[in-house]
């Protein structure tokens, strides 16, 4: 399953579902681990046009989230030397 190339995209789902609310940090551990959720997560990623746009976006804006914290942070370390 980890190696499966849609499970990065499948991790950021799950992110943003916990992010708003929908699910808890609870489900979100056992979501991450569950094959059959991420089966079923990859049915509807190719079935359904609109939430695969949906999903790519949210992970677009967690790698963008990700490289300004990584860029506040080595600006942040800087500062410190």
């Amino acid at each position: 399953m980890k190696s499966d190339p849609l499970y990065d995209l499948y991790l950021s789902y799950l992110e943003n579902e916990k992010n708003l609310g929908k699910i808890n940090q609870g489900k979100f551990s056992l979501f991450k681990i569950s094959g059959d959720r991420f089966q079923k997560f990859k049915l509807r990623y190719e079935l359904d046009d609109f939430f695969q746009d949906k999903v790519k976006e949210s992970h677009k804006s967690e790698l963008r989230d990700q490289k300004i914290d990584k860029v506040i942070g080595e600006s942040n370390r800087g500062d410190k030397m």
